[in-house]
């Protein structure tokens, strides 16, 4: 994979140079920053500093931290595009910690050329942001706070090449070759290349559905196992104070030799606009992955948890966010925490000031 990706750089970066002679600078390149700063307080009151180890954002008991700090630079014209992000926090080190240090401080490298004289036919290569889910590491973009259990045991960015078509105003398609699971760097050893796929359908401005997939793995050959995944959400605005979401997602682990490993999970968003800076949400979410098919626990009987979740935010015109939430799970065998004796329920207190500048 590295071998096509500085490949593709050195092919086009002659064409960039060629498109910056012909068009104003100012229309190409922009800039922006986000910053997430939290307190999470626990009241199981854990010994360990990351709460749970199927958590990766917003993860810190009883500590002020930074959950991502985020620096990105993006270029764009008719026919190419690029995108480069930094990034750093709590976030970065619960989520790539698979990755040698130095990767870890991507979000995503990128970049992408129109097969057509349109712009509707894309292809783009490099660190890419996840087909998969509709929750991104970027608190601002999500209606809550922390993330659904789903979206934490899912990918949050990929490596690859992603050839994807905006068929018209309402349908877009995608196709994925993957270096695995949420992955940077490949899987050492020997390993099978994953693939994905996307439809997305916008009947109207307010509707959103969308249907992506996952066929591959996370492991070297030398393991025999294999991920089938697939992801289906919608989004709708009902009026202009309401906004709904949607997820469900179903998975199985296929290894040679052993019984599958099958999970499953769901999310259900609703946001209310009390005014025009005050919004409320509140979620309920329920995941079941009784073999550890893909979730990662610290207890036996593997991953079975429910909960709601209630969301207070304020917003500083476009630039900050304040942000309060109470959550609530309930797991079907004890989850450890490194508490006597280890306990079922868990809430948790999370406050968050972000700010963004574009």
């Amino acid at each position: 994979m590295k071998r096509w990706a500085w490949t593709l750089v050195a092919l086009w970066l002659p064409l960039l140079s060629f498109g910056q002679e012909e068009e104003n600078q100012s229309e190409k390149f922009t800039f922006s920053g986000f910053l997430d700063l939290y307190y999470g307080y626990d009241f199981n009151e854990p010994t360990s500093e990351k709460r749970f180890d199927f958590l990766y954002n917003h993860t810190r008991h009883n500590k002020p931290s930074v959950n991502l700090a985020l620096v990105s630079a993006s270029y764009q014209s008719d026919r190419f595009r690029a995108n480069l992000g930094l990034q750093q926090g709590s976030y970065v080190q619960d989520n790539y910690a698979a990755e040698p240090k130095a990767l870890r401080w991507i979000n995503e490298a990128n970049l992408g050329l129109a097969l057509d004289t349109e712009g509707k036919v894309w292809l783009d290569a490099g660190v890419l942001p996840s087909h998969i889910g509709f929750e991104s590491a970027v608190s601002k973009d999500n209606l809550t706070l922390s993330r659904s259990l789903i979206a934490e045991n899912s990918p949050y960015f990929e490596t690859g090449i992603r050839l994807g078509w905006e068929k018209s105003e309402q349908w877009y398609f995608a196709l994925l070759y993957l270096n695995g699971w949420q992955r940077i760097q490949a899987i050492p050893g020997k390993n099978k290349p994953s693939f994905g796929t996307q439809a997305t359908f916008s009947p109207t401005e307010n509707t959103t559905l969308n249907w992506s997939t996952f066929l591959g793995t996370d492991q070297s050959i030398e393991a025999q196992t294999s991920i089938y995944f697939s992801n289906m959400y919608g989004t709708f605005s009902l009026g202009e104070r309401w906004k709904v979401i949607g997820g469900l997602d179903v998975g199985k682990r296929v290894t040679e030799g052993t019984s599958d490993r099958n999970w499953w999970g769901i999310a259900l968003i609703a946001q209310y606009r009390l005014s025009e800076r005050l919004f409320s949400g509140i979620r309920y979410e329920y995941f079941d992955d009784p073999f550890q098919g893909i979730s990662v626990a610290t207890f036996d009987g593997g991953l079975e948890a429910g909960g709601f979740s209630l969301n207070l935010d304020h917003r500083f015109g476009d630039w900050g966010w304040l942000r309060l939430e109470g959550r609530w799970l309930d797991s079907q065998v004890p989850i450890h925490q490194g508490t006597t004796p280890a306990k079922a329920e868990d809430f948790f207190l999370l406050a968050s000031l972000a700010v963004s500048l574009d």
